[in-house]
């Protein structure tokens, strides 16, 4: 796909996005607005995961203590929603900061479960705080908006998502992010400040997710600890940049609009068994597909028998 004609897709695309609300109602209005969360979720975790190849477990702390605050400022300081985001992220991002350089010493599997158990952590804490509702949890003001307006909230922050994630690709701070991914001691012999460039990969992350948590708070207007930080969002937000392609800038939308879309159809096809289809479905695409879906779609690959071959043969399935 040339760039022209890739320019004119996501003109298209954008202005679609902008007057879908015109022609949805209910249910097809609100599981838009899921995507985008869960999109917006994706490219929190591809800073982290998919650009710095440390694949973290525990992205749902952030999205958690986001919507924790926003749900704080709105209830005890009544401030509006739109200047709690900020704040939110900011949390998130502050927090990962803090725990992001003991964390990023650890590499592989033992940083994943150790994202796990801080994510774990901070619920339990977060559960046993009493002006935070404990294990009750937290009413937020209602507003009065409808539908519409958490879908262009929604939208935009997707939009700031996407944008943050173009901006890093195409900076300093991205090829920092992508060396340590493919070596990280040679990053670091050749002058890359590898502790720095994590820390600040894992607190972009954190930024985005926090945000997202923030307007996930607001839009179900009551929140309790199991409830924002459910292990689940995790592992969907891993998953759906592998679906669309790890490290890439779009990738993790097109992941999350797969696998919620997929989801949404077995579930309501088959009741009993969509988590084992979804799960082979998965397995499948992890498997075959390693590098996800984009590359086939913008045609830096062809997708054919020799391609999923390839993949087989490379990664030893």
């Amino acid at each position: 796909m040339t760039r022209t004609r890739g320019a004119y897709v996501l003109v298209a695309a954008g202005a679609g996005a902008l007057i879908l609300p015109l022609f949805m109602r209910g249910f097809t209005l609100r599981f838009a607005t899921d995507l985008y969360m869960y999109a917006c979720l994706a490219c929190g975790w591809n800073l982290i995961g998919g650009l710095c190849g440390y694949g973290a477990f525990g992205n749902v702390a952030f999205l958690g203590l986001g919507a924790y605050t926003t749900a704080v400022l709105m209830s005890r300081a009544a401030l509006p929603v739109l200047l709690t985001l900020p704040v939110a992220g900011a949390v998130a991002a502050a927090f990962a900061a803090l725990f992001g350089y003991p964390v990023l010493r650890l590499k592989g599997h033992y940083f994943a479960i150790a994202t796990l158990g801080l994510a774990e952590v901070t619920r339990e804490v977060v559960a046993n705080l009493r002006f935070l509702g404990g294990g009750q949890g937290i009413s937020l003001p209602l507003g009065g908006e409808g539908p519409a307006f958490f879908y262009y909230l929604m939208l935009g922050l997707l939009s700031v998502s996407v944008a943050l994630t173009y901006g890093v690709l195409r900076s300093r701070v991205g090829y920092a992010f992508v060396a340590i991914r493919e070596d990280e001691m040679a990053a670091e012999a050749a002058g890359v400040n590898t502790a720095a460039y994590k820390v600040l990969a894992f607190s972009l992350s954190a930024f985005l997710c926090g945000m997202a948590g923030g307007a996930y708070a607001y839009w179900m207007s009551y929140i309790e600890p199991p409830m924002v930080f459910d292990v689940a969002f995790s592992v969907t937000m891993l998953v759906m940049p592998m679906i669309g392609g790890a490290g890439t800038l779009w990738g993790p939308v097109l992941g999350a609009f797969i696998l919620r879309s997929l989801t949404q159809v077995l579930w309501g096809e088959f009741l009993t068994l969509h988590l084992l289809l979804l799960g082979l479905v998965m397995i499948g695409v992890v498997l075959f597909l390693p590098r996800g879906l984009m590359q086939y779609l913008t045609g830096e690959r062809r997708l054919s028998w020799a391609a999923v071959m390839e993949n087989i043969s490379v990664h030893r399935v």
